[in-house]
């Protein structure tokens, strides 16, 4: 299954993000909304479903744990919440992290709160929380 193309599609929305300077939630989810990002599960494959979602993901978090720019890593965190809380998959496919990423996350949380964005702090708590991490 080539998910190349999936791939630039998530590379692309993350750019996309990164050059409007943007760090909040809504940023991205107008911009989201604005490349209708969402049809991305409408070309995803009848078979091997947990295979690409959690590709998507794996490509998502390696945005996420960069060594990029705060506003990329962010990026990379809004993308991976936008596509867990829209799958349209019953039960939906939870997103796993190594202990590096999971550090990396901690930095970013941290990192996101010194800066005064809230709302970061919060939804990794409740993603914690719901896969019974916390």
């Amino acid at each position: 299954m080539d998910l190349c193309l999936f791939k630039q599609d998530i590379d692309d929305l993350i750019h996309e993000f990164v050059e409007s300077e943007s760090s909040t939630l809504n940023d991205m989810k107008r911009i989201w909304l604005s490349m209708k990002f969402s049809y991305i599960y409408e070309a995803s494959p009848s078979t091997n479903l947990a295979f690409f979602m959690q590709s998507l993901y794996a490509h998502t978090i390696s945005h996420m744990v960069n060594v990029d720019s705060l506003t990329c890593r962010l990026g990379g965190l809004y993308c991976l919440y936008c596509l867990y809380e829209t799958q349209p998959f019953k039960p939906p496919f939870k997103i796993y992290l190594s202990l590096r990423e999971m550090e990396k996350l901690k930095t970013l949380v941290a990192e996101a709160k010194e800066m005064g964005i809230k709302v970061v702090y919060r939804y990794c708590d409740r993603a914690i929380h719901l896969n019974g991490l916390g």
